[in-house]
């Protein structure tokens, strides 16, 4: 360890030019190491190892030569990650939407993960503390941890699917109006609550094969009427009459022909 107070050697006898220049060749030798900075004329790029710090650390006079910047610890690699693998301790953070990406054997080709375009707030996603049972997939709480689940598997046989355990589809409530509309995406089957007299619209994304039924249900008065889309198809061309009792509930049970023809079937009065 040595620091010179410059590095100009000034004329002089042999023996003090001989101990001066070995005070600068040990400072150039030792990259200037000491406690504090090297004292004296400094000129940029110049090296300096801080002994200051545990493990020293490393540092190089600017292009501006007005200060220093630390370039890493005098441990293994500077602190610095290595190109064949590393170990980080704070946060990493990829700008500008980059890739993590994971290479194939041979590194010919890779699968990538990125952020999107556009995040409107910081989203923090904390993987599961366990690998899940076979056929899991991933959920989130909502509020970014993450987990395992099952769900409902369906395989593949010669003509179709064959489901294991019982299927179930919801029973969306549609909003009553005196125009009635049913989003068919919403689910299969559908009630409403009549409290007058109404219209129900051809229903929007209709995909040929959907099947279910639309519960109608006369409210705490009774006596309400429902008009039909042309898209619903009854026997005979005859759309059906309600049961008008107060409460009274009747159902149609459909199947999608096409996106303009769906078949119904009306049974009234469930008690």
């Amino acid at each position: 360890m040595a620091q010179s107070t410059d590095k100009n050697l000034a004329n002089q006898s042999g023996a003090n030019f001989r101990s001066e220049l070995n005070t600068i060749l040990g400072a150039i030798t030792s990259n200037n190491s000491g406690s504090s900075e090297p004292s004296g004329t400094k000129v940029a790029y110049e090296h300096f190892v801080d002994t200051s710090t545990t493990p020293a650390t490393y540092k190089i006079r600017n292009a501006a030569n007005d200060g220093y910047i630390t370039i890493g610890t005098v441990s293994t690699n500077l602190g610095l990650a290595a190109l064949s693998g590393a170990t980080f301790t704070g946060d990493i953070t990829l700008n500008a939407q980059s890739d993590v990406r994971f290479a194939d054997s041979d590194s010919s080709n890779y699968v990538a993960l990125q952020a999107p375009a556009t995040v409107s707030s910081n989203v923090t996603l904390t993987l599961p503390a366990a690998d899940g049972s076979a056929n899991q997939a991933l959920k989130t709480d909502g509020s970014g941890a993450l987990g395992f689940a099952s769900y409902l598997l369906l395989s593949e046989t010669t003509n179709g699917q064959t489901v294991t355990g019982g299927v179930r589809a919801n029973i969306v409530t549609l909003s009553d109006g005196a125009n009635i509309s049913y989003d068919m995406d919403d689910g299969n089957n559908a009630t409403v609550t009549l409290g007058g007299n109404r219209t129900l619209d051809n229903p929007s994304n209709v995909t040929v094969g959907q099947s279910g039924s639309i519960f109608i249900v006369q409210d705490g008065t009774g006596s309400r009427t429902l008009s039909f889309g042309s898209a619903y198809d009854f026997a005979s061309g005859t759309a059906p009459t309600l049961t008008t009792a107060a409460s009274a509930v009747d159902r149609i049970d459909y199947v999608v022909r096409t996106t303009t023809s769906i078949h119904c079937v009306f049974t009234a009065n469930y008690s």
